[in-house]
């Protein structure tokens, strides 16, 4: 008699695309004591039937797994099921059904041994002898107005925001054989050991699935996904469940910053752009915004230039404006004007712009970074920013005094928060 390990066949039969009623029964996990009983039934048969003769055995085994021992409480069965079971009852059912009572646990029989492991497990087992004294409920539901709900909308814009871009969705797995999260929640039984964490983020999966793509020259790749991440919470609670969108493509930073700009126009939404570090992402490309990370891929991850993305979409939909409110056209004419400015190497050109906004106030119609300069003329360690103004009141028309003032208000900004040097 045999007894077989389950995981190990399983992934041989996997392996080599066989499948067979032994592989079917194996797989499933048979208890490991009976192959002795058997091995002593059939060893019965042959000496009582053909008249053979027992000389001695041989055995070569393994340390067989220990019973297991699961706590059970009379009353979190009553309370959890609803119904007023006596513990007397509850014990009668969980002996007669081969558990051995030790103290407040339940030594479980071999035979049982990977389906009773929790205490839940054996409160399900009272529970089946009483399914028809169990009250009936309709499921509850939320109401439905017949419409798509405000998440529902965003996730379907963004969705069609990307296919537009020439992006097409993948569906990887949420389970992962790695996780940069170290507390990432792991499987009691995963199916196999590159299936067994659930995953806190979606771009290494989506990583992998461009890897795979350009190395059977399916180009350009351009991918991205809308799925669940699993943030871990702590051992007694429930994982933190976020639906997150992600996306890789063959680029740059500014590529990728564009389809994400993109992506917030389709939303009416604005964002923060500040230089952040990301271990997937490439030290001096990766900036951070309210709903999560873009950048450039890390080269030591994939051959190549690539741009990546994960956004947090219940974020987008907090920061998408829906409805979009209308305000009329401005008729009157706009004052344009440029400024540079020279600054540390280490000052970010959103701030510059951020700065602007806020000295100058309504008045600034747009702020927009056109060329960023580095060389002799600046010096080492610093840079020229070039920011084009655009000036406008929707009242009347701004004079050149008067935009002057402006522009004379956001110089001095700058000058105060950055060091910023006028150039031109």
């Amino acid at each position: 008699a045999a007894n077989f390990e389950p995981t190990g066949l399983w992934r041989t039969s996997e392996r080599m695309r066989l499948r067979t009623e032994g592989s079917n029964r194996w797989e499933k996990g048979v208890d490991p004591y009976l192959a002795e009983q058997a091995a002593a039934w059939a060893t019965e048969l042959l000496v009582s039937l053909t008249g053979a003769r027992f000389v001695g055995h041989t055995d070569a085994k393994g340390e067989l797994p220990e019973r297991p021992a699961v706590r059970f409480r009379p009353d979190r069965a009553s309370a959890f099921t609803g119904l007023e079971i006596p513990a007397e009852e509850q014990d009668d059912i969980l002996t007669r059904l081969g558990n051995e009572r030790r103290g407040g646990e339940y030594v479980v029989p071999t035979w049982r041994a990977r389906d009773l492991v929790r205490e839940v497990d054996l409160i399900e087992e009272v529970a089946r002898f009483h399914l028809a004294e169990v009250p009936f409920t309709l499921p509850v539901r939320r109401e439905m107005s017949g419409r798509l709900d405000r998440a529902q909308r965003v996730r379907r814009r963004v969705e069609d925001t990307l296919a537009a871009l020439g992006y097409s969705e993948v569906y990887t797995p949420s389970l992962v054989e790695q996780d940069r999260d170290a507390g990432a929640l792991r499987l009691q039984e995963p199916i196999t050991v590159e299936l067994a964490l659930l995953r806190t983020e979606l771009l290494p999966s989506l990583v992998e699935v461009a890897r795979r793509n350009a190395e059977v020259g399916n180009a350009p790749v351009a991918l991205f996904e809308v799925a669940r991440v699993y943030l871990p919470k702590g051992e007694a609670e429930l994982p933190d469940e976020r639906v997150c969108v992600a996306g890789v493509a063959e680029g740059g930073f500014l590529h990728v910053k564009g389809v994400v700009q993109a992506l917030l126009r389709s939303l009416h939404a604005d964002a923060s752009w500040s230089r952040a570090r990301h271990p997937l992402l490439h030290p001096g490309k990766a900036a951070q915004i309210e709903t999560g990370v873009v950048g450039e891929l890390h080269p030591a991850l994939l051959d190549g230039v690539w741009g990546v993305f994960e956004l947090d979409l219940e974020k987008l939909a907090r920061a998408a404006r829906d409805p979009v409110s209308y305000e009329d056209v401005i008729t009157y004419p706009a004052i344009h004007q440029d400024i540079a400015v020279s600054v540390g190497e280490d000052v970010e050109v959103g701030a510059l712009v951020e700065a602007a906004r806020s000295a100058a106030g309504p008045l600034l119609r747009e702020a927009r970074v056109f060329d960023v300069y580095r060389g002799e003329q600046v010096g080492p360690g610093k840079k020229s920013a070039a920011i084009h103004l655009t000036f406008q009141s929707p009242e009347r028309t701004l004079t050149d005094e008067e935009a002057a003032e402006l522009r004379g208000r956001i110089v001095a900004a700058l000058a105060e928060d950055f060091g910023a040097e006028l150039r031109a």
